[in-house]
């Protein structure tokens, strides 16, 4: 609660920035081509298979641990 109380107007700031900046079509470009980026192939993929263990490891069958070996294995 205390860093919010110090740091409100950086938060704030940065978050007009970024809205202010969208209407800017350079920095849109930009901001799009920062988005497919961090979106890749490998990215998703990595996110996906995270997710899928987290899952996974939260569940008793083992029917599911089979299921996510096999996905890592075709997917890496």
């Amino acid at each position: 609660m205390e860093w919010i109380n110090d740091n409100w107007q950086i938060a704030v700031g940065s978050i007009l920035a970024l809205a202010g900046g969208w209407y800017v079509p350079v920095l849109r470009k930009l901001y799009i081509l920062g988005l497919k980026s961090m979106l890749s192939e490998k990215v998703l993929t990595k996110v996906f298979i995270t997710v899928a263990e987290h899952f996974v490891k939260s569940t008793k069958n083992t029917l599911d641990d089979v299921w996510i070996k096999e996905v890592k294995k075709k997917l890496n």
